[in-house]
């Protein structure tokens, strides 16, 4: 019975509150219009409306975007470096690392739907859905047959934020044993800047060289920095290396399949 009457007690509190009113209009707001009616602090704010059932949180959003800048800054930051804004304990900063990690598995999870890759545009998007919200350096490995069709795609190495290693003498043993004639590597940029740097060119031309001693083509090597990405095969950054038209990425793989089948 008492804890029936402290219940309601604080049921009534709440309801009292000046924000009660302000977080039911906003989640109404985001119901019938979506997350693109909302500003990036007004997100932050719906979100630690969960974390932090009982408090004002828009003060704290503030604080969150002014310490870390972006959205998207906030939920890259180091735990401890949450903690130390002020009003953001343990519980509410994993609350927080979480939606990143739990949206990358969304996106992995959706990607297990994609057999072929036909395009840039498609190699691309499925490159960025793999990478997606990592905070460090990691490689993308993705074997084709000749119809486009992915006989392995898994992430192959995970390094520091500055540097992440290919071994050619994996990628070959790989591409070898699925019987691959078409290899995608991507990789991405945490720094957000999606340009390839020399140590890029230059592992592609080694990887290109290392494929082409057992008569497979690397297809392309995608960069992926948050939202965005550059395929090095479409953009022609490398011609010495990536030769075919954009209409056709899949042209010289089949190529290739064709003159092994010849007697």
């Amino acid at each position: 019975m008492v804890k029936k009457i402290r219940r309601r007690v604080r049921l009534a509190k709440e309801e009292l509150s000046p924000h009660s009113g302000h977080r039911k209009r906003m989640r109404e707001r985001f119901l019938r219009d979506g997350i693109d009616s909302l500003q990036d602090h007004e997100v932050l704010e719906l979100l630690l409306f969960y974390a932090i059932p009982r408090q004002d949180t828009n003060e704290l959003a503030h604080r969150l975007l002014t310490k870390f800048r972006t959205l998207s800054g906030v939920f890259d930051a180091p735990i401890e470096e949450l903690k130390r804004v002020e009003g953001i304990g343990g519980t509410t900063a994993v609350f927080l690392k979480t939606y990143p990690e739990v949206f990358r598995r969304y996106m992995g999870d959706k990607k297990k739907n994609v057999k072929r890759l036909c395009s840039y545009k498609e190699i691309g998007e499925y490159a960025q859905s793999c990478l997606f919200g990592r905070t460090r350096e990691a490689i993308l490995l993705v074997l084709l047959n000749s119809s486009g069709q992915i006989l392995f795609s898994d992430i192959v190495y995970e390094g520091s934020v500055n540097a992440a290693e290919i071994y050619f003498r994996d990628l070959v043993r790989l591409a070898s044993s699925y019987d691959a004639v078409g290899v995608v590597l991507a990789h991405n940029h945490p720094s957000g800047d999606c340009l390839p740097s020399r140590e890029d060119m230059l592992t592609t031309r080694m990887a290109a060289e290392a494929l082409s001693k057992i008569d497979v083509t690397l297809v392309d090597h995608v960069i992926v920095a948050g939202e965005h990405f550059l395929s090095l095969a479409s953009s022609r950054i490398l011609p010495e290396v990536f030769s075919e038209g954009e209409e056709k990425p899949l042209k010289k793989v089949a190529d290739r399949r064709k003159k092994r089948e010849l007697p």
